[in-house]
C-alpha cells in the first residue's frame, strides 16, 4: 500500500474512531474501495450491482441503468460499520477497485472494457453501446459459454460513456436516460440541468437573432434595392453564424452529459 493511500486512509479512519461513530474498521487488500452500508432489498452477494429504485435500493434489473449506486463488497479496503449493522444493510463500494459479478452473455471481456448493469438481477455485462456504465474491467476473461458468471476486478466509476459512433444515437440515449432517472445522484442531475439550460439558451438566442436578422434584411433591401446582393450576402453570413452558435450550444450540452 502506497504512502499516499495510507495517509488518506488514516485521515478517514482516525477522526471516525475518535468521534465514536465507527466501532470497527477493516483493512483488506482484496479491494481498494471504501465501503458504506446501505439498506438493500432482494438477494445480494459479493459483487452484486445495486441500483436505486422507487421502492428503495435493490439489485439492478435494467441495462445501462443511470440509477446504479455501487457494488456489494464483502472485503473492501476499508469499511465503516457499527457494532451491530441494521438488518437488511449491505456494504457497497462506489469508487476504487471492487470485484463484480460479470456475465459472459456479451462475449469475451478484455481489460479496459466497460461493464454495466443488465437484465439479470445484480449481474454486470460488457457494455456494447453508449450509456451509463459501472466501471472498467482490469482483467481479461474468455467465458466458455454465455451463461458463465465470474467475479472480475473492476475500477468502479459510475458515469455515462460513449461507445457508439453515431452522434444521434448517443444523444438520444442520454436524453432517454435522463428522463428515466428519477433517482440519480445530485451531481448527475445537475449535469442534465446544466446541459438543458445551455441547449435552451443557445437555441433561443439563435432563433431570436435569426428573426431580427430576417426582418432587418428585408427592410434594408426595400430601402436600397441596388445593394440587394451585398445585403443578401450579409444576411447569409449571419444565418451561418446563427446556425454555428446553435451547433456549438448543442455540442457543449452533449459534452456536459457525455464526459
Amino acid at each position: 500500500m502506497s504512502k499516499l493511500k495510507k495517509i488518506v486512509l488514516s485521515l478517514l479512519v482516525v477522526p471516525a474512531l475518535m468521534s465514536g461513530q465507527v466501532s470497527s474498521v477493516r483493512a483488506i487488500d482484496t479491494s481498494s474501495g471504501i465501503a458504506r452500508y446501505i439498506v438493500a432489498s432482494g438477494e445480494t452477494q459479493d459483487g452484486t450491482v445495486i441500483c436505486a429504485t422507487e421502492t428503495g435500493n435493490a439489485p439492478c434489473t435494467r441495462g445501462y441503468d443511470a440509477n446504479m449506486v455501487g457494488v456489494v463488497a464483502s472485503t473492501p479496503a476499508v469499511s465503516f460499520q457499527t457494532e451491530t449493522p441494521a438488518a437488511g444493510t449491505v456494504p457497497i463500494v462506489d469508487g476504487g477497485k471492487a470485484y463484480v459479478r460479470v456475465s459472459g452473455i456479451n462475449g469475451a471481456v478484455v481489460a479496459g472494457d466497460f461493464v454495466t448493469s443488465s437484465l439479470e438481477s445484480g449481474v454486470a455485462v460488457k457494455a456494447l453501446k453508449s450509456g451509463y456504465v459501472l466501471g472498467v474491467v482490469t482483467e481479461d476473461w474468455q467465458p466458455e459459454n454465455s451463461e458463465d458468471i465470474k467475479l472480475l476486478p473492476v475500477s468502479v466509476g459510475i458515469k455515462p460513456a460513449i461507445l457508439s459512433t453515431s452522434a444521434s444515437d448517443n444523444l438520444f440515449e442520454l436524453i432517454k436516460q435522463g428522463m428515466e432517472s428519477a433517482f440519480m445522484t445530485p451531481l448527475s442531475a445537475l449535469r442534465y440541468v446544466v446541459a438543458g439550460i445551455i441547449l435552451i439558451l443557445s437555441v433561443g438566442f439563435g432563433l431570436t437573432h435569426f428573426g431580427k436578422l430576417a426582418k432587418s434584411g428585408v427592410e434594408a433591401v426595400g430601402r436600397n434595392p441596388l445593394a440587394s446582393k451585398a445585403i443578401q450576402l450579409s444576411v447569409m453570413f449571419n444565418v451561418l453564424l446563427t446556425v454555428g452558435i446553435i451547433l456549438v450550444g448543442v455540442a457543449v450540452a452533449y459534452l456536459t452529459l457525455a464526459l
